[in-house]
């Protein structure tokens, strides 16, 4: 097989997307030649079957025109180089280079997770094979080319070697992703003060950076209600981690807290059951009968702090293993890359 994969950022070193290099690795075992156009480049290291074109953003940001004119001066200058595509996330490439991927006659499946069901997507479902998603609550788009195949954790890096203080007397909180409204960060905030007023020995790490506007003042917003909640001392904002640093901020704590309504199932959540920590959630992709997960009321902070009060007195709070094996068994990556590749593999 040869294959194209299209997608937003080829760094090891950004701290939302730089899990995708380990993708690309794996993806590059089943192929021949892997042809990589993406927006922008940074650091990466990729085994000698992978090429890596960028689209320039990395070097001068320009208009949207431009960045969809090289987008397919690519497609087509490149097309003797791959077979099959794989878009990862942005349904607008697929509808930019659909007609152009039809008449080559290849293959073409579009990995989407976001409840978010707009124009662009249904566009994009006409031109693509398949869409690869990691739930039902993933992609909620009435379409026989969904398939459902799990999130993709790479279970090496995320091995859940533990540090002792992690599971000492005292409670280490973390939550992890962009510091936006959406991710409701004031109620995990707010959740946390109420255990620390029952005496609970608990701190709080929040990893994460804003992006928009609206995110910036929403963290300027919770810095306020932290010093307003006097707990200043205790709750850290890490800012942004490098991707390949993420494992050893989960393993430095002992539950994670989450609860953000985007609907679908989170990777960080994933991610901390593989270190196997033991999670606090209300997101409604997340059922209670997962192992090592209790769920609480969206946006009532008292109900998480009661549930964290419980779990951490009843020694819930402790290594998941079985949480980690289940990550194993439904959202391994090395699964998830198979499963595409084996569609992918399949001319047309």
């Amino acid at each position: 097989m040869k294959l194209l994969i299209v997608t937003q950022k080829v760094d090891a070193a950004d701290s939302n997307l730089g899990f995708f290099i380990q993708w690309i690795r794996m993806f590059a075992k089943y192929a021949e030649q892997v042809t990589v156009i993406c927006l922008e480049k940074g650091v990466y290291e990729l085994p000698p079957n992978v090429s890596v074109f960028s689209l320039g953003k990395e070097i001068r940001k320009r208009g949207r025109s431009l960045y969809a004119f090289r987008f397919l001066r690519y497609a087509f200058s490149l097309r003797h180089t791959y077979e099959s595509v794989f878009i990862h996330m942005n349904p607008e490439y697929a509808i930019l280079g659909g007609l152009l991927w039809k008449l080559l006659n290849k293959r073409v499946a579009l990995w989407y997770v976001h409840k978010k069901v707009d124009a662009k997507l249904r566009l994009a479902e006409k031109y693509v094979d398949r869409i690869f998603t990691a739930s039902k609550e993933s992609l909620r788009l009435p379409s026989k080319k969904c398939s459902v195949i799990g999130h993709g954790i790479d279970m090496e890096l995320f091995s859940g070697r533990r540090k002792d203080a992690a599971m000492g007397a005292k409670l280490r909180l973390l939550t992890v992703g962009r510091i936006a409204p959406v991710k409701d960060l004031r109620t995990l905030i707010l959740g946390y003060a109420l255990l620390k007023r029952t005496g609970e020995a608990a701190e709080l790490s929040i990893v994460g950076e804003p992006i928009t506007d609206i995110d910036l003042r929403y963290k300027q917003e919770l810095a306020h209600f932290i010093e307003e909640q006097h707990v200043s001392a205790h709750v850290h904002f890490l800012g942004s981690v490098p991707f390949s640093s993420l494992p050893t901020v989960y393993n430095e704590h002992s539950a994670f807290i989450h609860a953000s309504r985007t609907g679908s199932i989170d990777k960080t959540v994933l991610e901390a059951l593989a270190s196997g920590l033991t999670v606090f959630t209300s997101s409604e992709a997340f059922s209670g009968g997962i192992p090592g997960v209790f769920t609480f009321t969206a946006g009532d902070s008292s109900d998480l702090a009661t549930q964290l009060e419980l779990a951490f007195l009843k020694g819930k709070i402790s290594y998941n293993s079985a949480g980690r094996e289940w990550v194993r068994e439904h959202h391994d990556l090395g699964n998830c890359i198979e499963k595409v590749a084996n569609f992918l593999s399949t001319l047309p």
